[in-house]
């Protein structure tokens, strides 16, 4: 195997970084209450509580809707948990952009937000459908929602995205699925890019029309860690990506990143992993344990006693409190099973993520 090409870098943390790695994240309570973003003393989940085994996706999704998806990468999405959506319907879309649209201005107005001189701030919301965004038949179709606000400019009207989001299910547990009554659909993952304020907007709506909880979608480190090892031979031919990881060192309030040529991590990965089928959670910790002797031998720095906080790959970057950029089309299917998988676990195993404040 050659040299992994790798890079050191410690710095302090901002002070939004470090409450951005210490919440973990924003609650939307069913109520006319703000948001409240909460803390929580919880211990990240050991390697044995996390599945032992995952099979290796082979959907290659999607391949109807191009411009569609090609809306979807290259963007800063936080991730969200959303619990099955009572009594919706894909044929009421148009009155769900009406209701949402409303929504917002009276929130906007019950609440005293600022207008600035010139600026028009009725929203409009759109929702529409993400047509083959799903694995298999018993996926929900994906659903995409826009927010535009018109800004006028030397009587001109100029309409602009301030936020968008979408809602899907890819390669959800069937026996869930085939469990929940018909009056339920579950898209359990909600991407969201545009201002928190907008966010907790959308949210509360949802919660209020669909009887759902919305909550924050922190990663743990070793899922983290998953996907650095289920990408690390995902890569275009065309745009060799450097592999980056950064682990947080929390008594001092440092960052340390570290940067591997992607064919290096291809070739430690391939040298490590055996089945085409399936990867093992051995497989993982092998991967991750190599790279920390690695950086242990040139810097003499022992990673196992600090926290994997982000990672990036040719196939997506993924921080540890929900943040997620998609670089690739060709990868989706890398990503969305996985990241679904880790919400229906939410949903299963701990029904209660977070409480509403008083």
């Amino acid at each position: 195997m050659q040299v992994l090409s790798s890079r050191c870098n410690m710095e302090h943390l901002t002070p939004a970084a470090e409450a951005g790695m210490a919440r973990l994240g924003v609650c939307f309570a069913n109520t006319d209450a703000s948001p409240v973003v909460l803390r929580t003393l919880r211990m990240q989940t050991p390697f044995r509580q996390t599945p032992a085994k995952r099979r290796i996706p082979r959907t290659d999704l999607p391949v109807e809707n191009a411009e569609q998806i090609a809306v979807l990468l290259q963007k800063q999405w936080r991730l969200y948990h959303v619990t099955p959506l009572y009594r919706f319907s894909y044929t009421m879309l148009k009155k769900y952009s009406n209701e949402l649209s409303v929504f917002i201005a009276t929130e906007k107005k019950k609440k005293g937000m600022a207008v600035e001189v010139g600026i028009e701030l009725a929203s409009k919301a759109k929702f529409s459908m993400l047509a083959g965004l799903r694995a298999t038949e018993s996926d929900p179709e994906a659903v995409f929602i826009q927010i535009t606000t018109k800004t006028w400019v030397q009587q001109a009207a100029d309409e602009k995205v301030v936020w968008s989001g979408w809602l899907c299910c890819v390669d959800g547990d069937l026996g869930f699925l085939e469990s929940l009554p018909v009056e339920f659909t579950c898209l359990p993952l909600l991407f969201a890019n545009g201002p928190e304020t907008v966010t907790a907007m959308v949210g509360e709506w949802l919660q209020k029309t669909f009887d759902c909880y919305v909550s924050a979608f922190p990663i743990s480190s070793e899922n983290l860690s998953w996907m650095a090892a289920m990408w690390a031979n995902c890569f275009s031919d065309s745009v060799h990506r450097v592999m980056e990881l950064e682990w947080s060192v929390p008594p001092v309030q440092l960052t340390i990143s570290l940067s591997i040529h992607p064919e290096d991590a291809k070739e430690l990965w391939d040298s490590i992993h055996t089945d085409e089928d399936e990867i093992t959670i051995e497989e993982v910790q092998l991967f991750m344990s190599s790279l920390h002797s690695h950086f242990y031998r040139h810097f003499g720095v022992r990673l196992a006693a600090t926290r994997l906080v982000k990672v990036s790959t040719a196939v997506a970057s993924a921080h540890c409190d929900g943040k997620l950029k998609l670089f690739t089309r060709k990868h989706l299917d890398h990503v969305l099973p996985f990241l679904t998988e880790l919400a229906f676990h939410q949903m299963q195993y701990q029904p209660r993520l977070c409480r509403s404040m008083d």
